[in-house]
């Protein structure tokens, strides 16, 4: 047993021995394993046709492109590239060493030129199929609402190249002499920035459909705006903490929108005139005009609180109807024009009388405009710079000093008498139908101020909202 053990290690020896001498022989003329000229890979070549294999190796090459859904292949020679070394060099290597290359690499660089005719190099990448057809713009995932709830929309990843980086790794594959470039590999798409499982995503989304949960209402009544989804979602913001919060400049500027378009102090109205119909009457202190900063408050508060909730704005006036006739069916109508006042209250006409007022070829004309009584007197002086009168009652309608009043030292009223023999600007009125008018106006009631002798206009203008007085 022993001596049949010591002959086989013998002869196993020997073996390894005669390779080991073939190997020693065989790469005197060729190079190494592992060996690499100018990163091409030269291994098992002859060495004495370094050269002929070298500038060869390109003669039949071809580059694989494989893209989304694309697979193209690139030929040498439709650009005449070519890479050729230079004469006059050599690699040398050590045959007795060839086993040990079996297990490491031998790179060398070489002088070498490459050249290929860079017209017709980017007239072929022109013509593969990844540049021709519809490009598709990669898009990042976002949050959408369905209709019903939000939701992350998945990203687009398109099919757009980064053209200038592609033919820089063609080059660089052709080179290397690596045969199959894989665009997504090399990451030569342009690509979304954020993906459907983003974290951020996911959790601002979660936070939106909570606060997708409520609404908010705003009652006017015979109109109601109602604050839902991404008009909700639209007045918050997102805090250092990245939670949602309500964003107050927003809510600010939502509150001024929503007073834009429901306030009506100092703004213009459409009227039935008495025996005339449809006119339009401008500005005046009657109306609503909302507080922005206390309803901006009021409005954060809600958004703060996220629970379904009607909510009627702050106003720093009110009128007599929050519906789209604001007057209500109580007011006084005056008209310059005709000289003649009438008060209607619960939409029926009281009284109606002549009237003087102001003078307007002194400078004194009646303001137009839909006011309101705003005090109701009785037994008082009205002063100015060269008058002092006494009247029993005194109802004033802006605050300008204009009022109605009874003026006992009248004896002729209507008429073209302001024109001539006008008051400084009230409405001056017989004392019983004063009286009467005083017993029946209210506090806050509308006054309407116009002029039926001047032209009207064709368009209503809308009511805008009023920072102060």
């Amino acid at each position: 047993m022993k001596k049949f053990f010591k002959y086989s290690t013998a002869f196993i020896l020997f073996v390894v021995f005669a390779i080991y001498l073939a190997g020693v022989f065989y790469f005197k003329s060729y190079f190494l394993p592992n060996t690499k000229i100018n990163e091409r890979d030269m291994s098992f070549t002859q060495i004495a046709e370094l050269y002929e294999n070298y500038n060869s190796l390109h003669d039949d090459f071809e580059l694989k492109i494989v893209g989304r859904d694309v697979k193209e292949s690139l030929k040498l020679s439709d650009f005449e590239y070519r890479d050729t070394l230079e004469r006059g060099q050599t690699v040398k290597q050590n045959p007795t060493l060839w086993i040990f290359s079996l297990f490491a690499k031998k790179e060398y660089n070489l002088d070498h030129k490459i050249t290929y005719d860079n017209q017709k190099f980017l007239d072929t990448i022109n013509k593969l199929d990844f540049f021709k057809g519809e490009t598709v713009e990669p898009e990042n995932a976002k949050i959408v609402f369905n209709g019903r709830r939000f939701i992350i929309e998945k990203e687009v990843l398109g099919n757009k190249i980064n053209k200038k980086l592609f033919e820089e790794k063609v080059l660089d594959y052709i080179n290397e002499g690596r045969k199959t470039l894989n665009l997504e590999d090399e990451e030569i798409y342009y690509s979304p920035i954020v993906f459907s499982d983003d974290t951020y995503l996911n959790n601002k989304v979660s936070q939106m459909n909570k606060l997708n949960s409520f609404e908010i209402t705003y009652d006017f009544e015979d109109r109601k705006e109602v604050i839902k989804n991404e008009e909700l979602l639209s007045l918050y913001r997102e805090n250092d903490e990245g939670l949602l919060v309500p964003d107050r400049d927003r809510v600010k500027e939502y509150v001024r929108t929503l007073a834009g378009k429901y306030d009506t102090y100092m703004g213009t109205r459409d009227f039935y005139a008495t025996g005339l119909g449809p006119i339009k009457v401008e500005g005046g202190i009657y109306g609503w005009w909302t507080d922005i900063e206390k309803t901006t408050d009021q409005l954060v508060k809600a958004l703060e609180n996220t629970e379904s909730v009607t909510l009627i704005p702050i106003y720093r006036l009110t009128a007599n109807s929050r519906t789209l006739n604001d007057l209500g069916n109580s007011y006084i109508e005056v008209d310059l024009g005709r000289q003649h006042l009438w008060l209607y209250k619960e939409g029926e006409l009281v009284l109606e009388t002549d009237f003087v007022s102001g003078n307007p070829n002194r400078e004194n004309g009646t303001p137009l405009g839909t006011e309101k009584i705003w005090s109701k007197e009785t037994k008082r002086y009205l002063t100015g710079e060269d008058y002092k009168s006494f009247v029993d009652y005194w109802l004033p309608i802006n605050w300008k000093g204009v009022g109605l009043h009874d003026a006992s030292w009248r004896n002729e009223f209507g008429g073209d008498l302001y024109l001539t023999n006008g008051s400084h600007g009230c409405i001056n009125i017989e004392s019983s139908a004063m009286k009467n008018i005083y017993d029946n106006a209210f506090v806050g009631m509308g006054v309407v101020v116009y002029d039926s002798s001047l032209p009207q206009e064709s368009e209503v203008v809308e009511m805008g909202v009023v920072e102060s007085p």
